[in-house]
């Protein structure tokens, strides 16, 4: 018996696994924790964007369901259903996944920067009525309704009988900017 024969593994030919891309432990770690961490991003948006996200496997949605409702108490219990979960997606494309969340989140942010710019208008024109000509420049508003609302709210303000004067003026605002 030939040297050669024993270490068969030694041969210069390229064999099948040879011919596949061979992934380190740590590069397959770290994919790993990247769905997870996909996983985690999926998990922590609220409800309402949650029903938008359109899921490959209903085995994955339901995962995230039940992740979803286990108590923040039990860590080691939403630990391993989120190992489950980067499992789980590792036979799935990530990259579509991982774009409807980016889209979510951007639609969330840009809707929190009116809701914010809404509350700063209200502010400002609560403290000067003067300011309603600076909305109307930028907004497309009836300036009666505007200022009739501003009229309201302050002195619902100034009487402290706040019958939701300021969050209609804010309703309007926010409409306002919205569209």
């Amino acid at each position: 018996m030939d040297m050669t024969d024993k270490c068969s593994h030694y041969n210069d030919e390229p064999t099948d696994k040879d011919s596949h891309e061979v992934l380190s432990k740590s590069a397959k770690k770290r994919e790993m924790l990247a769905l997870q961490a996909l996983g985690k991003e999926l998990a922590a948006i609220s409800e309402k964007q949650f029903q938008k996200i359109v899921f490959p496997e209903d085995n994955l949605l339901n995962a995230l369901e039940i992740y979803r409702s286990i108590p923040s108490k039990k860590r080691e219990a939403r630990r391993r259903q989120m190992q489950f979960i980067g499992k789980l997606m590792r036979s799935i494309e990530p990259e579509p996944l991982q774009t409807q969340v980016d889209a979510v989140k951007r639609t969330d942010n840009a809707d929190k920067y009116k809701h914010n710019q809404a509350e700063k208008w209200r502010e400002r024109l609560l403290a000067d009525p003067r300011q309603a000509t600076d909305f109307m420049n930028q907004f497309p508003i009836n300036s009666q309704l505007l200022n009739q609302m501003i009229r309201a709210a302050k002195k619902a303000k100034e009487m402290n009988k706040d019958k939701g004067e300021a969050r209609s003026l804010y309703r309007l605002l926010y409409k306002t900017i919205a569209h």
